[in-house]
């Protein structure tokens, strides 16, 4: 039996809303204000206006603006008074909408006090990043297939196969060279574990437009649903309720396991805290590299931390970000970023390199998140111009032929523009 000090708070909220972009909070409440209540059928009729400028905002379910308003209600920024689902903004919302327009920074800090207040996530998340490779800096893998090839089949043969099997385990090995630690699964049990997600998938039903294909006829591609499956049995060994090194429940028998939909969700939205960073597009790892920018401490004297002090571990440690300042990070920094362009230079032996592969390389190399890279490429990219830097960098916005896999990530801007290519000469 755990102990009570091994048993994270019982979170308000089960269900994440299945939506990443922090603006929905504040175009809600702006509606609020405006209007003088919020219900569903509003939002869904004002909100597509008002994001139509997101480039993480594709389309919004009905089911997004239900989360929406469910989510708001928690976080004690609206109410309901009446019987007919409406809903009123309250003055903890409308102190929120101040601070947006205000004090970002602190709009993010109030943000994240009532998530974590909710769900319980983000400081249980961190704290599992951690502990699932403490020598790599809670940095793990969830890893897909290598590309190799895989023949389709039809949708009933569900049949494991020594092939699938090589596949499997030469994709986490070569993670586990490229990045020991990082993959905390053993062998024989991710096998195991991933032939029986592999043919539970094949027994679903398939998801057609034609329902009256028998399923017998319909193909699938080996590939997809080996990846789907790798995607979800990483997920939930590694964010189980059980701690998976200690085998300890972390959270009261209500908390399920967080499902890979849920992880797809928490990934984006704890980036946006500034606590996390990963990347789906690293050349040499096949799969998702996941690590934390900031970690629990019982104090911590540099200046190269700024400390959360509402978001505490079990043991009543404060929560501490990674951000530090230009003068102690300069050197490293621009070494860093013309090292990542040169190897990436090697590879593809072309000028202009992805800014969003140097980005995440330079972010993961040193622990920053993407808006202190963002702040200082400005820095050292003004440098470059007075000649202060050895250097001659050239900034592009022009997206590349792979337009739509550049514009599903996260973007680098500089002074509002977004680029998306990067040249760096030696003078």
């Amino acid at each position: 039996m755990s102990n009570y000090k091994q048993i994270w708070p019982t979170p308000k909220l089960y269900g994440v809303g299945h939506f990443t972009e922090f603006n929905l909070y504040k175009e809600a409440l702006l509606i609020a204000k405006s209007k003088g209540f919020i219900d569903q059928a509003l939002l869904v009729s004002e909100i597509p206006q008002r994001v139509k400028g997101l480039i993480l905002v594709d389309s919004i379910s009905k089911t997004v603006y239900a989360d929406l308003i469910r989510e708001l209600i928690h976080y004690g920024f609206i109410k309901r008074e009446s019987k007919n689902d409406l809903y009123w903004i309250t003055n903890d919302g409308l102190d929120y909408l101040d601070l947006c327009s205000s004090n970002k920074e602190k709009a993010i800090d109030k943000l994240l006090g009532q998530m974590q207040s909710v769900f319980i996530t983000p400081a249980w998340f961190i704290n599992r990043l951690w502990e699932l490779n403490k020598k790599g800096q809670g940095q793990i893998v969830i890893p897909l297939p290598l590309k190799k090839p895989l023949k389709s089949r039809k949708w009933s043969d569900n049949t494991w196969t020594t092939e699938l099997e090589d596949v499997s385990l030469s994709t986490i090995r070569l993670v586990q060279k490229k990045i020991p630690g990082s993959f905390p699964y053993d062998e024989q049990c991710w096998i195991r574990d991933l032939s029986e997600e592999f043919q539970r998938l094949g027994s679903q039903s398939p998801k057609i437009n034609n329902p009256e294909i028998p399923n017998d006829e319909v193909n699938y591609s080996q590939r997809n649903r080996l990846s789907l499956a790798m995607k979800t049995i990483a997920v939930k060994k590694f964010f189980s309720r059980c701690n998976p090194n200690s085998g300890e429940m972390e959270f009261p028998n209500k908390r399920s396991d967080m499902t890979h939909r849920s992880f797809m969700v928490w990934c984006p939205r704890l980036e946006n805290f500034n606590l996390i960073c990963y990347t789906d597009y690293h050349p040499d790892i096949p799969g998702r590299i996941l690590y934390p920018i900031s970690s629990f401490k019982d104090e911590c004297l540099s200046d190269d931390f700024s400390c959360k002090k509402f978001i505490t571990d079990l043991e009543g440690r404060c929560l501490y970000v990674h951000t530090p300042k230009w003068e102690s990070i300069k050197k490293i920094f621009i070494d860093t970023l013309i090292e990542v362009y040169q190897i990436y230079y090697n590879k593809q032996t072309i000028i202009y390199i992805s800014l969003q592969d140097i980005r995440d390389e330079v972010c993961r190399l040193l622990r920053i998140s993407p808006f202190l890279f963002e702040k200082y490429l400005q820095i050292t990219y003004e440098m470059s111009v007075r000649h202060e830097i050895n250097y001659s960098i050239s900034l592009e916005t022009d997206i590349r032929l792979d337009m739509k896999v550049q514009l599903n990530r996260r973007g680098v801007y500089l002074n509002g523009i977004m680029y998306s290519l990067i040249a760096i000469k030696p003078l």
